[in-house]
């Protein structure tokens, strides 16, 4: 039996057994998600040849795995290269569509994306057959579609992957009886039969690696001990919640939003922070603002060696104990020129600040100045803020009316106008 098998079912505890309910009238075969089929899966053969072909040109090609993404997509490293694609290309499994795992977290999503990796891990020969001659992009024009072959060294004739998930509950059979599925009548069969024995997507059973109640931490608690939360074993995650603001963004080629939320100790003037990944800009939670201080709620996952939260369901319009959504507006802000205005930053961005009064009191010192916050289409009016930090007794500013200076300062209290910069070094001179 598979190695994610085994695992999933170490962890479900199935008090019924696999046997149907005597009050149906018979003795049907219900599935305790721990049990690997291949029947359907197995009467489906690979007939075209791959010998010395390109994916890309002949539709047809072999390979190994690149990287794993989820349960419906995979990076592979051609055999044969395109003189001008090259030798990689991101799969999109085609007929199927398992829950997500990745930007947002979904039930069964991290079972599918281990079976899938377990079946590779274990695979002796790939063969990657596209849906067309050459091979077509998905309707985000960043994915090849296509169906995966392997063979391994138990069983030497090649089965196709995409069927093989089908078969075994972690997606539907997303095909139409058309030319374009010619496999149609294998997946109908192979996702009959799941629904039959009412097999993980069709099971009222719950996802051992799925987590589904947060539990409460900080960011500072989760820094300091990470598999608290995070089964390294499983690769999977609990469900967090914590108050954080999102101090930067990084979209990345593809399009993909990692925040960096941070949490601020006023009393020691440290920071803790964390990634906070929301996905592609579809996602409503690729949308929050920087400087807002928001509930967290999200799973833990591990991204090429770094703990990030995936996942976050926010809400703008029903903030709720189990969802993402605003705890205070205008919390962290930066006052500086020289950042750029994204629509990411609007709320919170504001021009140098210049001087208009300085005193200090003790350990305290409050400067009163002006600022200009940054538009699309230029900066707005001055508007005037207040500033305290603390500063060593004895302290002299360098700083004097008429000075400008560049500084990131937080509103810890939304109902007052004072606001708190957490160190006199953070203050830049211009």
């Amino acid at each position: 039996m598979k190695k994610i098998l085994r695992i999933i079912g170490a962890l479900v505890i199935v008090c019924c057994g696999v046997l149907g309910l005597s009050a149906c009238g018979e003795n049907k075969k219900v599935a305790d998600n721990t049990e690997y089929y291949d029947a359907v899966t197995k009467t489906l053969k690979l007939q075209k040849s791959y010998t010395d072909k390109c994916f890309y040109s002949d539709g047809i090609g072999s390979a190994k795995v690149a990287s794993f993404t989820d349960g419906d997509t995979t990076l592979f490293r051609l055999d044969k290269a395109d003189p001008v694609l090259g030798d990689t290309v991101n799969i999109r499994y085609y007929s199927i569509d398992t829950p997500e795992s990745t930007g947002s977290v979904e039930k069964w999503g991290k079972a599918a994306s281990l079976f899938v990796q377990s079946q590779l891990t274990s695979a002796t020969e790939i063969v990657l057959e596209a849906t067309g001659v050459p091979a077509v992009k998905d309707s985000y024009g960043t994915r090849y579609l296509g169906y995966v072959w392997y063979k391994t060294a138990d069983y030497g004739e090649f089965k196709n992957l995409n069927l093989e998930i089908v078969e075994n509950g972690f997606s539907e059979n997303k095909g139409i009886n058309t030319n374009a599925y010619p496999y149609f009548n294998k997946f109908k069969e192979a996702n009959e039969f799941a629904a039959s024995i009412q097999l993980r997507l069709y099971s009222e059973l719950d996802d051992p690696l799925y987590s589904t109640d947060p539990v409460d931490t900080s960011i500072k608690e989760f820094n300091e001990n990470p598999l608290a939360f995070y089964n390294e074993e499983f690769d999977a995650g609990s469900k967090i919640r914590f108050t954080a603001y999102l101090k930067s963004i990084t979209i990345s080629a593809s399009g993909t939003h990692t925040f960096v939320a941070e949490q601020y100790d006023p009393e020691t003037g440290k920071t803790y922070s964390l990634n906070v990944y929301t996905g592609y800009n579809s996602s409503p939670a690729s949308s929050m603002k920087l400087g807002h201080l928001y509930q967290i709620v999200g799973s833990v996952q591990k991204h090429y060696g770094v703990y990030q939260i995936a996942g976050p369901v926010y809400s703008a319009l029903y903030p709720a104990d189990d969802n993402t959504h605003i705890k205070q507006r205008d919390y962290y802000w930066t006052f500086n020129s020289g950042v750029g205005y994204t629509s990411h930053n609007s709320a919170t961005l504001y021009s140098d600040i210049t001087v208009t009064d300085l005193k200090i009191d003790g350990t305290v010192m409050t400067v009163t100045g002006s600022a200009q916050q940054c538009k699309s289409s230029g900066y707005a009016d001055a508007k005037s803020f207040t500033f305290e930090v603390k500063v060593p007794a004895g302290y002299t500013s360098e700083l004097k009316v008429g000075d400008k200076f560049s500084v990131n300062a937080y509103k810890l209290d939304g109902t007052k106008d004072t606001m708190t910069i957490s160190d006199v070094k953070n203050i830049v001179k211009k």
